[in-house]
């Protein structure tokens, strides 16, 4: 019993170990790792308060914000920052320069990014299962083939499975194909809401327009688009026909005070002729103190009067705001989903792109060489297909290589003549061409 106790504590303490080493590793990679897009971040600013010693933390600056395609992050305040190609503690230490100056604070506060998620990377070729996978740090080559469930077994009906697979991936092509221009017309809708402008889509759906699916997408983006400012339309209508409203209340009112006025003039010079007559003991008493009234009341008509005036004129500048409001709440929402469409455009050109590497492999593949040389499969090749800016790079590659977020590892038996990898050396993590040195 002392000797399992002594051994399960000892396995106990090996994991820990490991762990400890594996967190120590992720966290050295996540200080190097230089950004890119669609990596997700998360940002916290806090300082400290003067003589309490107490943290405060900015809360318009807590929360995660996405790396856009153009390589920048949007922050509050200070607007968008150069993130692409820098680490972490750099995009860190920029948005605390930028806030201590656009704050006027005497020193900088404390800012920290984090990566709470990478963009992702893919797989293809002779795995299991080929696609696309969430990036972590450290990752290898074999760890990436790891993931897309290992090598692919050669079955006995392969040919049949390249060919399901083939169908598959043109099925997937289609639907990611459709998404795309479904995308691409929406983006065309919204910017041209934002600009308030007819739309005028991209060439490529305008070629295709007569196509079923094309003319439907386009049809139904006009739709939209009529629709959003038909309701803001009917809203700004009812708002001026309501200042018009008020607008004529306004004239009359003022025609009704103008009336006032003149029987104010003529109560006036009647109560000095009967306060006259009065004192000369020519008249009553209550017929003075009936015209006081009578001028009391129509002052107090009057002053009704000018404070209906005022309110009217308050509601129409209260009617300028609300038309003003509505334009710019449909600009801001327009805004914000054609942000949201960029993102998903990307996302989806970039699933596509994966699905026609999943494509050309199926559809090129012998079955027949395959299965001839299936001890190929114990010794793949691998390839890494890396983009750098608006170019692709092809990079032969080892199991113990190091990858990168947005890589697609295509992996191919080794037929014939060794393969890329048998000349490169051993013994650890090789950098590959074009991978900065600190990663």
């Amino acid at each position: 019993m002392r000797t399992h106790a002594h051994i399960r504590r000892r396995g106990a303490a090996g994991l820990a170990l490991a762990f400890l080493l594996a967190a120590a590793g992720m966290a050295r990679a996540g200080e190097s790792y230089r950004l890119g897009p669609q990596d997700q971040l998360q940002v916290k600013v806090s300082d400290l308060r003067a003589g309490t010693g107490e943290a405060y933390q900015w809360q318009a600056f807590t929360g995660e914000f996405t790396v856009a395609p153009s390589g920048l992050v949007a922050l509050p305040v200070v607007g968008e920052i150069e993130a692409s190609g820098r680490t972490t503690t750099e995009v860190a230490a920029d948005l605390a320069e930028r806030l201590r100056a656009k704050a006027g604070l005497a020193a900088r506060p404390d800012a920290s990014v984090q990566i709470v998620k990478f963009r992702p990377f893919y797989v293809m070729g002779s795995v299991e299962k080929p696609g696309e996978y969430e990036y972590r740090p450290q990752l290898s080559v074999l760890q990436a083939v790891s993931i897309a469930g290992g090598m692919q077994r050669v079955p006995t009906d392969l040919l049949l499975r390249f060919t399901r697979e083939a169908v598959q991936a043109r099925g997937d092509m289609q639907e990611l194909s459709a998404t795309r221009l479904a995308l691409i017309a929406r983006q065309a809708r919204l910017d041209a809401e934002i600009r308030e402008t007819p739309v005028t889509f991209p060439a490529e759906l305008q070629s295709r327009g007569t196509e079923a699916e094309i003319a439907r997408i386009l049809r139904e983006e006009r739709l939209a688009l009529d629709t959003r400012r038909a309701a803001v339309e009917a809203q700004v209508v009812n708002l001026k026909y309501y200042k018009d409203f008020l607008t004529e209340q306004i004239g009359s009112l003022t025609a009704k005070d103008a009336k006032t006025v003149d029987q104010l003039e003529m109560m006036r010079s009647e109560l000095s002729r009967i306060s006259g007559l009065v004192a000369k003991g020519l008249s009553a008493m209550p017929r003075q103190i009936e015209a006081s009234q009578t001028i009391a009341t129509l002052e107090s008509n009057r002053l009704d009067v000018q404070i209906a005036v005022i309110r009217a004129r308050q509601d129409i500048s209260k009617a300028d705001r609300d038309i003003l409001d509505l334009k710019d709440q449909r600009r801001n929402v327009a805004l914000q989903e054609s942000a949201d469409t960029r993102i998903k455009l990307n996302e989806t050109e970039a699933k596509l792109e994966a699905a026609r590497h999943l494509l050309r492999q199926a559809e090129i593949t012998s079955p027949a060489t395959v299965v001839a040389t299936s001890d190929a499969y114990a010794k793949p090749d691998y390839l890494i297909l890396r983009r750098r800016g608006n170019r692709a790079e092809t990079l032969p590659a080892d199991e113990d290589d190091l990858l990168q977020p947005g890589d697609v590892v295509r992996v191919q038996p080794r037929l014939g003549a060794p393969g890329p990898s048998a000349a490169a050396g051993t013994g650890g993590p090789r950098v590959l061409a074009g991978q900065a040195s600190d990663e």
